[in-house]
């Protein structure tokens, strides 16, 4: 049964905004045949199509869950096991904050959803939910956009919707609980870590005509490394050396915290080369021009974490990469600090160089 007649019956199908479509990705340009395994399982994707949903009467909580008639809906959720990790917590415990420890109130326009469980992270407020938002955008100048509280606070939200011509943006406070009357959901328009290609090129366009700089801006370097020095997790152990060896050739070393998300797209937009270890700071080959080279440096096992090899594809970047041995063997790739070999990085930007 699907989505919107779980609600009503006599509900119309949901209408489709985009079509079914396969994604076809291009191996790195310096794939090794040992290395395959990494990547060819993901050489073709099928894309579902985007749908476009009208919930009525549909309860909204602050951190952004959906429910109804005593159901977190799965529009809540980028995958359907993070449900049923919601599930495993108290149930009754979320169920009776929501609707007796805080303010109810009614919210009688049409909103907009464009969110899940996973959209306050740069990489997927960037690549999942703007998507999202892009395939509606001929309605967002008589809805209002509505957004869970802590989105408030992440700097690069408010800069990326203003390409968008956002009429009105409502934040639901920690206190407060929204029934709204009519909420337009377009479904994801790919699973996450995938891409449907015209729209996230579409979206990064958007994004660095708004904001970005000319190509051969003084102010801006053509070679970028993005460092995660500062992060919490998945750092280059050894980067004292990758950095001396990446000034050999002339790249600018930034850490993306010291600059506004306006900034970032200048950067990212002038540049022709970009470098970082898996994280965050990739994001921006959005805003690089079609034909740019990227150098990813990933966990030497790590055949899961795929969504920037996937992301340069679509883009139509030149993709590289890199595996790194961890420091921790065990550990999981998606937090494991690297050591990167430099002699092999040598080789990759001297790669990289060539037509």
């Amino acid at each position: 049964m699907d989505l919107m007649t779980m609600d009503n019956p006599r509900q119309k199908e949901p209408d489709v905004l985009l079509p079914e479509t396969v994604s076809r990705r291009k191996l790195p340009l310096n794939i090794k045949e040992a290395d395959l395994p990494l990547f060819s399982h993901e050489s073709e994707k099928i894309i579902p199509p985007t749908r476009l949903l009208e919930l009525r009467d549909v309860w909204v909580s602050s951190d952004g869950i959906l429910f109804k008639g005593g159901r977190m809906r799965p529009e809540s959720f980028a995958f359907p096991l993070n449900r049923k990790d919601w599930k495993t917590r108290s149930v009754l415990k979320f169920f009776a904050g929501n609707y007796l420890l805080k303010s109810r109130k009614t919210f009688e326009r049409e909103a907009v959803w464009i969110v899940d469980d996973w959209s306050a992270g740069y990489f997927h407020w960037l690549a999942d939910a703007l998507p999202r938002l892009f395939t509606i955008k001929h309605r967002l100048n008589h809805s209002t956009l509505l957004l869970p509280s802590q989105h408030k606070a992440l700097e690069f939200v408010q800069p990326t919707l203003r390409p968008f011509d956002v009429r009105e943006t409502v934040f639901i406070e920690p206190n407060e609980v929204f029934l709204c009357r009519k909420l337009v959901v377009p479904t994801q328009t790919a699973p996450s870590g995938h891409y449907r290609e015209e729209t996230i090129r579409a979206v990064g366009k958007l994004l660095s005509d708004f904001y970005g700089t000319a190509p051969g801006s003084a102010e801006c370097a053509d070679r970028v490394y993005i460092s995660r020095s500062r992060a919490r997790k998945r750092k280059v152990l050894n980067e004292d050396e990758v950095v001396t060896t990446l000034r050999e050739f002339d790249y600018k070393i930034i850490n993306a915290e010291d600059y506004s998300f306006e900034q970032q797209v200048k950067i990212a937009s002038a540049a022709r080369y970009l470098i970082s270890n898996h994280g965050a700071g990739l994001t921006n080959m959005l805003f690089m021009r079609p034909g740019g080279s990227v150098l990813e440096l990933r966990h030497n096992t790590d055949r899961i974490n795929n969504c920037y090899f996937t992301l340069a594809s679509a883009l139509n970047h030149r993709y590289f990469y890199q595996t790194c041995a961890p420091e921790n063997r065990d550990e999981d790739p998606h937090n494991a600090n690297l050591f990167v070999d430099v002699a092999a990085l040598r080789a990759n930007l001297k790669l990289m160089l060539q037509p």
